[in-house]
């Protein structure tokens, strides 16, 4: 009975960690302007049939404002890209008070996934990008 309680426990924190926002992520660049740039994880991009899961992350040197007022100088974006059909999810979004997702978290927004709000993938945006560099033949997932 214990080692049932210990294998239960050990799953749910293995499946916390592979949910949680990657603090030591190896990003690569998707987009670059002037006032920002678009970075996303290689590594944690996760298939689920014809989507896929992956960490986005805005880099904002000069900063901007939360919808609550709080200012910050990046934001990470976790989403669900539907291949098939371009269109893309919004899960959870985190903003940090320093650029490249450090320092202080100063909001969050999870959406439930049960829930989802799709959006197109409109051509010549980083989400464009996104879906070329995840969903491709040759796609970071695979």
């Amino acid at each position: 009975m214990r080692s049932r309680h210990c294998s239960v426990v050990a799953f749910v924190l293995a499946s916390l960690l592979a949910w949680a926002t990657p603090a030591s992520a190896e990003w690569s660049e998707l987009v670059k302007d002037d006032d920002i740039t678009y970075y996303f994880d290689k590594e944690t991009v996760m298939p689920v049939h014809v989507s896929r899961y992956a960490w986005v992350l805005t880099d904002l040197p000069k900063g901007d404002k939360t919808p609550g007022g709080e200012n910050y100088k990046s934001m990470m974006l976790r989403v669900r890209m539907y291949c098939k059909n371009d269109t893309v999810v919004r899960l959870s979004v985190s903003y940090f008070d320093k650029q490249m997702g450090k320092g202080k978290e100063v909001a969050s927004d999870d959406v439930p996934e049960f829930r989802p709000r799709e959006y197109p993938i409109r051509p010549n945006t980083y989400m464009a990008a996104l879906k070329k560099e995840v969903c491709g033949p040759k796609g970071a997932a695979g």
